[in-house]
């Protein structure tokens, strides 16, 4: 008989590798380069890569949950953030044109 799981909770592995790829995703929106001419995005995805690293053994659930619900709030914010600007553009251009 498999192991069932409480309604609406996922193995903190799948979790991971959820924010992960979203991580991933995510960076594709940084399209501009740091003062070294690295891609932002690039720069994102290795970082994300080393703290998961970094993290990978650890074997604390309260720890682990920890990191999960960070990591997801911190790419919600800077995900929110970033449309809010996109908005604001779009707005700018609009009244730009119809000036």
């Amino acid at each position: 008989m498999a192991y069932k799981l409480p309604l609406g909770r996922l193995p903190t592995n799948i979790e991971s590798i959820r924010l992960y790829r979203d991580i991933l995703r995510g960076s594709n929106i940084f399209t501009w380069r740091d003062e070294k001419g690295n891609l932002w995005r690039d720069v994102l995805r290795k970082n994300a890569r080393a703290e998961f690293e970094q993290a990978r053994f650890e074997k604390d659930h309260i720890i682990v949950a920890r990191l999960l619900v960070v990591g997801r709030d911190c790419l919600n914010q800077t995900m929110w953030k970033i449309e809010e600007q996109q908005n604001k553009v779009r707005e700018d251009i609009e009244k730009t044109r119809n000036s």
